[in-house]
């Protein structure tokens, strides 16, 4: 089901942004604050009458409402904030969490990976506080849709509260939340829906759900996996390849930033020993001596540690899923990769078998030395599966 939103009955304060009104969200900025970054406030939803307590300043917001963009306005401790609409990296790295969201560097690469335009239709597992949900929305913005699903009852809660509260919830109407595990929502889809031109994957077993998902995906479309260990990419690697999904592996990232501090400072030296002055007061007020003006430039102090790898994957060939029902994911454990290994392995042409055969001839000669003839058959019986569990592990980037 594609949600259209028609621009033209959009009301016009919507997209008005030049004065606040009630319901919305404020990004308030310390105007004493300008040496080292000044301090930020997200106050909102406003609402006549009520008062929000940040950074022990009080801001009424009656005194907000109605006043325009970079407007000024003063707690009850007599302190200036100027008033902004927050951009959404400031938005998804203010807003309450009860999850950890996926910041701006990895969202905004996610939305590039899709490569997605405004009638994408993209399926999203892993809802959370809907900060990725808030990214792909404003891509796809106004004619596409976005399908999130949670098995969390709660994250859904909070994510459809926090994209109604950004930009006075303009991208509501996009999206679509479910609850339940991705398998359960996506079996109960007619037959007849419209499939998905991407796929994102925020969780930590998204290969259990390949299954369910291909038959959703159109041909050439792209799935995001975002994992936070090396050691769930090589498991998915290998459950591509065991049950022979047709998934290329276009490229596995990880996004590092490195903010820099570039600011105005004051060369003590020139400016005169005799000359009483404050750095703070010259730096805020902007009347530092050309004489004494230096720059700071030097890598700043936020860290930009590693938050996740992106894994794109993209569809390459209609799998047979859609035509032959597979076992469950869920039911199989090693003996079960292993299991399904062997028969494939069985099936080969006479040629590869004789090849495979004289290999297993060559192993069991080199474990005979260790071992008596009694136990020749269990050898090779091992040597099979030490075998099958390096090929599996192999990585191929197509």
């Amino acid at each position: 089901m594609r949600t259209i939103v028609d621009t033209t009955k959009v009301a016009p304060e919507k997209f008005d942004r030049t004065k606040f009104l009630e319901g919305d969200t404020v990004i308030l900025r310390d105007t004493t604050k300008k040496i080292k970054g000044p301090r930020i406030a997200l106050v909102g939803p406003l609402i006549k009458g009520s008062k929000t307590e940040k950074y022990g300043e009080i801001f009424c917001h009656d005194s907000i409402i109605g006043k325009s963009v970079r407007s000024i306005v003063k707690t009850n401790k007599e302190k200036s904030f100027t008033l902004h609409f927050p951009t959404l990296d400031e938005y998804i790295l203010k807003i309450s969490r009860h999850t950890t969201p996926i910041y701006p560097k990895d969202a905004n690469t996610i939305v590039a990976l899709l490569d997605l335009h405004p009638y994408s239709r993209i399926l999203e597992a892993g809802t959370g506080n809907g900060s990725l949900t808030l990214y792909l929305a404003r891509a796809i913005y106004p004619t596409g849709h976005i399908h999130t699903i949670d098995i969390n009852s709660d994250s859904i809660h909070k994510a459809q509260k926090n994209i109604r509260q950004y930009f006075r919830g303009i991208y509501y109407d996009n999206i679509t939340f479910s609850t339940g595990s991705c398998s359960n929502i996506l079996s109960s889809l007619p037959g007849s829906a419209e499939k998905y031109d991407g796929v994102v994957l925020d969780m930590p077993e998204p290969w259990l759900e390949l299954s369910w998902i291909m038959p959703k995906l159109k041909l050439d479309g792209f799935i995001i996996c975002y994992l936070p260990n090396i050691t769930q990419i090589l498991e998915l690697i290998k459950i591509i390849r065991e049950n022979k999904f047709k998934l290329a592996t276009i490229q596995v990232l990880e996004v590092q930033w490195r903010p820099w501090e570039v600011r105005a400072t004051v060369i003590r030296s020139k400016m005169g020993e005799n000359v009483p002055f404050s750095v703070n007061k010259l730096i805020m007020d902007n009347k530092i001596p050309e004489k004494a003006l230096a720059y700071v430039c030097k890598p700043a102090y936020m860290p930009s540690s590693h938050s996740a790898f992106l894994v794109q994957l993209k569809k390459i060939e209609e799998d047979s899923l859609e035509k032959v029902k597979f076992q469950n994911l869920y039911d199989l454990g090693e003996s079960g990769y292993l299991k399904n290994s062997e028969d494939s392995e069985d099936s080969e042409d006479s040629e590869d078998s004789e090849d495979s055969k004289d290999s297993e001839d060559s192993e069991d000669l080199e474990d005979s030395e260790d071992s008596e003839d009694s136990e020749e058959s269990e050898e090779s019986i091992d040597s099979g599966k030490i075998r099958r569990i390096r090929k599996i592990h192999m990585v191929d980037f197509l």
